[in-house]
Parts: C-alpha cells; structure tokens; sequence
C-alpha cells in the first residue's frame, strides 16, 4: 500500500534530527583523526599523512600542553602556508584534525635522580650533595630532558649548608617547566675559600679594539667569580677595576 503524502512528512521530520546527528558525526570523526606529537611546534607532516617530497615541511602552530589536545581547521593550515610563500595544491587537506601532545610524568623520584649529574657539575670543587629532593611533580613532552639545575651563591663557609635550586626541563630548546630543589651539601674547606683572595696574584687583561694586553696584579679584597674588584698593577702601581673570570685572571671594566 503507498504511504500517503501526510505520512511521508511525518517520517520526514522524525529523521531530520537523525540524518542531522549523522552528518555532526561525521564532521566530529573528520576532525578527531588523531595525531600525537612530540614537540613544541605542530609541523605539517604531522597532520597530513603522506606529505609530498617537494613540500616543505613547515611549522603550521604551538602544540597544546603535554596530555591535552588542540583542533586544527583546515584554514589554519593554508594561513600557515601562505604565510610561509608555501603552495599546498598538490596536498590532500583534512577538514579538521586534532593534535594530541604526547606527555611524560615525572615523578619526584625521577626529577631528582635526572638532575644529579647536572647538578654535580654545576656544584664547584669542594661542594658535594648530601641529600637532593625535589618538591614537585612534572608533566612534559617524552623529548624533553634536564639542562640546568640553578643553584643560588654557595656561603664560604665549611660545612652543611641547606639551600633551594631550580631544576629546568627544556625540549627544542625552550625551557618548559621549572621544578624547586631542595639540597642539602656539605662544603669542604677548600670550597670555603673564595675564587680570589685579597694580596694574591692574578693576570689582569686590558681590551682595546682587538688589542689585548695582560699585566699581573695583585687583588685588594676577596672576591667571587663576576664581581668586580680593584687590583694592583704590578709594575705601574696603577689600581684598576676587573671582573673575576676565574681564580687566575680578571678583565679590566671602566
């Protein structure tokens, strides 16, 4: 039996919202083809799945936050290659594709144990760690590791000193989280001593231009490494201002 003109309207508007949640399904599952990355920047060849060998593969955005996601239109990744002078006729363009950022949990185990070898160069001689603890967790990229651990000026003074220095996890290149470092080190009586001490000798170097000239002065007070201090001239007698650049030379500053 045919199905009467009233019916065929009635069926019509019950499916509309049905095709309707179909279609947002669609575009939902266009836009959430999943792509993980690793780095700080979200390059082409990261949302498009067979990049041509002729194009470049260029930096079309940040990534989000390590464990987050982050939606790229189609339009974003033309402006980026516009913005680039970068022609993108012979690639196939997604809709919309999400980004997810790969992430590494780093417990306060872990920060203390990839920081010790940093921190053990960082430390001068004399300086050793008792005991190290850092007080924070951190969530970064898998790429990123420890380029630093900043340990604020140490006392001259033998024995344990307790201080705070900051841990710093970089990935290419920019640093993305900084993590407080408890420590507690025993400094020796020869790191009690400071880099220059006041009547001891050091070469006094004296730029102008390319011209470089050494002297030997004699130091008039105690000093660390960057201060400024005046020295002695030797032969002239002649008191000058230099920065300590380590315990055996000073540069002259005006």
């Amino acid at each position: 039996m045919a199905m009467s003109t009233l019916t065929l309207r009635k069926l019509s508007r019950a499916c509309a919202p049905l095709l309707a949640a179909l279609c947002c399904l669609s575009a939902t599952a266009r836009a959430d083809e999943a792509h993980v990355v690793r780095g700080a920047q979200v390059h082409l060849s990261d949302v498009v799945s067979d990049l041509p060998a002729g194009v470049p593969d260029l930096e079309i955005g940040a990534a989000p936050p390590p464990g987050s996601t982050r939606t790229f239109a189609k339009s974003e990744i033309q402006g980026a290659a516009d913005k680039s002078g970068v022609s993108l006729r012979s690639v196939k363009l997604p809709s919309a594709v999400r980004v997810t950022s790969a992430a590494k949990r780093w417990s306060t185990e872990d920060l203390a144990s990839a920081a010790l070898p940093t921190l053990q160069q960082t430390l001068p001689v004399g300086v050793t760690v008792k005991r190290a603890r850092a007080l924070a967790k951190a969530v970064t990229s898998p790429s990123a590791n420890v380029t630093a651990v900043r340990v604020p000026r140490l006392p001259r003074r033998a024995g344990e000193h307790l201080t705070t220095a900051i841990i710093e996890l970089s990935n290419d290149g920019q640093i993305v989280a900084r993590v407080p470092f408890q420590l507690s080190l025993d400094i020796g009586s020869a790191a009690a001593l400071p880099a220059v001490t006041k009547g001891s000798r050091v070469q006094l170097m004296i730029e102008s231009g390319p011209a470089r000239i050494t002297a030997t002065a004699v130091a008039l007070s105690d000093g660390e490494l960057g201060d400024t201090l005046q020295f002695r001239v030797a032969t002239t007698h002649k008191i000058l201002f230099g920065k300590v650049e380590d315990a055996t030379l000073a540069r002259v500053v005006q």
